[in-house]
């Protein structure tokens, strides 16, 4: 025990040192910048980057370098005469009216790549999705066709997207399985180094902090010296690996604490309120005796924690069509989204896989409050602006 209690106040130590180093030096460092941020933000404008990439004849001014990078890579076959002849189209539609996110055609289509791109590991496949874009890029193609199937690593393609010929497709490398993790992001890595351009060189190293967010969670964007720590000593990177061992059963159990939490919400403002309200642990939602049609509810979705309204099955049944409240937002202050099952959500966490925000603020018990707090204010906002709940 008093291993790792060294080990963590090891690491603890090394944090404090780099976070105080780089707020002391933030107007030189600005480590926290990333024009990513100012992009919608979806599976469109990954897939419209990487395509802009892979174009040799795109304004970045590079060539085929990163054509190449991208064939070395990841050992895909793809000849080519000249750079100019090289066809990169974005949602190349096939005769389903689906489209194919990028593909690469060569000058006389004896070579075709298709990449499917899914960015968030929860983003389901259509039926016969993926089995669909193979038969296309099959008859287009003179002579070699593959499909490259880039998602979160967490995700698996399925029977019902890929048909029953998945594992004979990918031995053969007709279908080819890559992650953003193990794949892209090492790939990016290659990009930048060999990019000539400066500003070039700046927006790609955006890109791929980025995706080393998305994916791997913020920690390992500069944790180089805490990198260096933990491969020092066998016992250390024996230890890193029971510490990481650990975490899916960690979050379980805070997951658990929410949901105690939520039951001392309801006891809290049963007593406060004199009101008798129910919280339901399977589907994270809080029943109010004066909504008929709406329940009060966070839920775990978008890969971090959402809240807001959400209708009853009876009324979601009767009320399929997307519902707007916009006077009840607009008095909440908050920028809620709209589905066609929640008339008011918002992303309060992200990516808690990787971010500890959320489970810091379970712990500590202000997730418990802020739930807590919105449920009241909902209660009380003039009845007008309830009424339809």
């Amino acid at each position: 025990m008093n291993d790792y209690i060294s080990f963590f106040r090891e690491i603890q130590a090394r944090s404090k040192f780099e976070m105080e180093y780089e707020k002391r030096h933030s107007n030189k460092l600005a480590s926290k910048f990333n024009a990513m941020k100012f992009l919608n933000w979806n599976e469109n404008k990954v897939s419209e980057i990487l395509a802009f990439f892979l174009n040799p004849n795109e304004d970045h001014g590079q060539g085929d370098i990163y054509l190449k990078l991208f064939k070395e890579e990841l050992g895909l076959y793809f000849p080519y005469d000249t750079p100019e002849k090289v066809q990169v189209i974005l949602e190349d539609s096939t005769f389903e009216n689906r489209r194919v996110d990028i593909v690469l055609r060569n000058q006389d289509q004896s070579s075709v790549l298709g990449i499917e791109n899914k960015i968030y590991p929860w983003t389901k496949d259509q039926e016969n999705q993926v089995e669909d874009y193979l038969k296309y890029l099959q008859y287009i193609s003179n002579n070699h066709y593959q499909l490259l199937y880039l998602t979160p690593k967490s995700k698996e393609l399925t029977e019902y997207s890929g048909g029953k010929e998945i594992e004979k497709l990918t031995e053969t490398g007709k279908l080819y399985l890559i992650n953003y993790e193990e794949h892209i992001i090492p790939l990016l890595k290659e990009f930048i180094k060999n990019t000539e351009n400066e500003r070039v060189r700046c927006f790609l190293v955006d890109f791929e902090s980025q995706l080393i967010e998305n994916y791997m969670g913020k920690e390992n964007l500069d944790l180089s010296s805490l990198n260096h720590f933990i491969t020092e000593t066998e016992e250390n990177i024996e230890t890193a690996f029971k510490v990481s061992n650990t975490l899916n059963s960690i979050k379980q159990e805070m997951k658990n604490l929410v949901n105690q939490q939520m039951y001392q919400v309801v006891d809290e403002l049963t007593e406060e309120l004199k009101m008798r309200i129910i919280y339901n642990e399977q589907f994270h939602h809080f029943e109010i005796p004066v909504f008929k049609n709406f329940f009060i509810k966070f839920n775990y979705e978008e890969g971090g924690v959402i809240y807001g309204l959400v209708k009853t099955p009876q009324y979601m049944d009767s009320h399929y069509d997307k519902i707007y409240l916009n006077d009840l937002r607009n008095y909440l202050g908050v920028k809620f989204r709209t589905s066609h099952w929640w008339p008011l959500f918002f992303l309060q966490y992200h990516n808690i896989e990787h971010d500890a925000a959320f489970w810091i603020d379970v712990k500590n018990g202000t997730f418990k409050e802020f739930m807590k707090n919105f449920i009241i204010t909902v209660l009380q906002s003039p009845n007008e602006l309830k009424q339809d709940l």
